[in-house]
């Protein structure tokens, strides 16, 4: 599995260099992410979601998912409890620690594990806490920023976000088993472009102060864990097998989505602090899935 895994890094680190050399800036990363955002990702989520055999017992998964990120809203809100930091700080670490970055991490990592199949299961796992994460994430950002949260603000997050309708459009096509070629092969052409621009935008954005290395490692550390604790513990709950059981622990252990960035950005946090952990996290995360995947094939 590890020979599985070495791509995913070795992509970025290519990455990284180009950015080190001068051949990508700034700049280049926005295009690569819009890219990403409005044709890449949805096209792989909608095909996925689209073509896999969905059984009505896998509402256990959308479920898995909000029971893991309530848990860590509520452990993550004990931790801070006792290390008055300043309110930029604090809201950096909740929105670092509550969230999931399923679609440049979880997704392919998913993908080249399990296949489409299995991404489909991560994909539904991954439902609920996009929603969780763009209304209460959003709301906690909010409050320990200095903008004013709405409803409407929120609504509107959410219906601009187009993964969140690919989901449903996806949902629509298996639930109706329509699948007409000529959009199957544009999605395969978006989507066979997805696993190469998400992990060379990863190493773009890559941002690491030296000195808070030992920190943030340790912090990393203690998401992975008490993610994976909850998502065993929820598979045993709901006696998970195969797949399924699959999609609980990858997504439980992800590091933290690169929306909290966005969010930090937009209310005034701590943005070095949100980016410190991310970058720390997503190799750590790699690196606990290659010890964890072998023992989840199936």
């Amino acid at each position: 599995m590890l020979l599985k895994i070495l791509p995913l890094l070795l992509v970025c680190v290519l990455g990284f260099g180009l950015r080190r050399v001068g051949l990508i800036g700034s700049r280049d990363a926005q295009t690569i992410g819009t890219l990403l955002t409005y044709l890449a990702l949805p096209a792989v989520i909608l095909r996925a979601l689209a073509t896999a055999t969905l059984t009505p017992d896998l509402i256990y998964l959308p479920l898995s998912a909000l029971i893991v990120v309530l848990g860590l809203t509520l452990i993550g809100a004990l931790i801070l409890k006792p290390l008055n930091w300043p309110r930029p700080q604090a809201g950096a670490w909740m929105i670092t620690f509550l969230t999931f970055e399923g679609g440049a991490v979880g997704y392919p990592t998913m993908l080249l594990a399990f296949g489409e199949e299995g991404l489909s299961r991560l994909v539904l796992f991954d439902l609920a806490q996009a929603v969780y994460l763009l209304t209460v994430v959003y709301g906690i950002a909010t409050w320990y920023g200095s903008a004013e949260i709405t409803l409407g603000r929120v609504g509107l997050k959410l219906v601009k976000t187009p993964f969140f309708w690919a989901i449903w459009i996806g949902l629509g096509l298996n639930f109706l088993g329509w699948q007409p070629p000529p959009l199957m092969a544009l999605l395969d052409i978006l989507a066979n472009s997805f696993v190469f621009l998400v992990l060379v935008l990863l190493g773009l954005e890559f941002h690491l102060q030296i000195a808070s290395v030992g920190r943030f490692l340790a912090l990393a550390l203690l998401k992975v864990s008490i993610g994976l604790g909850l998502g065993w513990g929820i598979s045993a709950l709901f006696s998970l097998t195969g797949l399924e059981r699959a999609a609980v622990l990858v997504g439980s252990a992800l590091p933290p989505s690169m929306l909290a960035l966005l969010f930090a950005q937009e209310n005034q946090l701590d943005t070095r602090f949100v980016m410190s952990f991310i970058s720390v996290a997503v190799p750590i995360y790699w690196l606990v899935m290659a010890f964890f995947l072998p023992q989840l094939s199936v």
